[in-house]
């Protein structure tokens, strides 16, 4: 796993959050043909400045996180903010599994039926 920073690392001695997102960029392929493409995700980890703590979380960039909370936007160290995006990754997988099966639920709804019907 290689992370990348975006911003570069903290300047020292400065309070930040750490926040790690996949992330992926358009690119043109052929701009007379208006074809573009879209890189492979790769993982970033940026640092937010803490503008004020508070008991219970801190200010950043005009946003409170609340640190005490198990879904945090921001965490305190590089290792936790890997651990929270892979929590919301897990929790996307399960979202998008509920929903295709759904889906697919709902389609069958709609497909003919290989036994006879029962006439009421």
């Amino acid at each position: 796993m290689k992370l990348h920073f975006t911003f570069g690392q903290p300047p020292e001695g400065v309070d930040v959050l750490w926040r790690c997102e996949a992330k992926r960029y358009s690119y043109c392929i052929d701009p007379d043909a208006d074809r573009y493409g879209i890189t492979d995700p790769r993982l970033e980890m940026t640092w937010w400045r803490v503008d004020r703590r508070t008991p219970k979380g801190a200010w950043v960039c005009g946003k409170f996180v609340l640190l005490t909370a198990v879904k945090r936007w921001a965490c305190e160290t590089q290792e936790e903010a890997l651990e929270s995006f892979k929590a919301r990754k897990r929790k996307q997988i399960r979202i998008l599994s509920y929903n295709l099966k759904s889906a697919e639920a709902e389609l069958a709804l709609a497909e003919p039926k290989t036994h006879a019907l029962v006439l009421a």
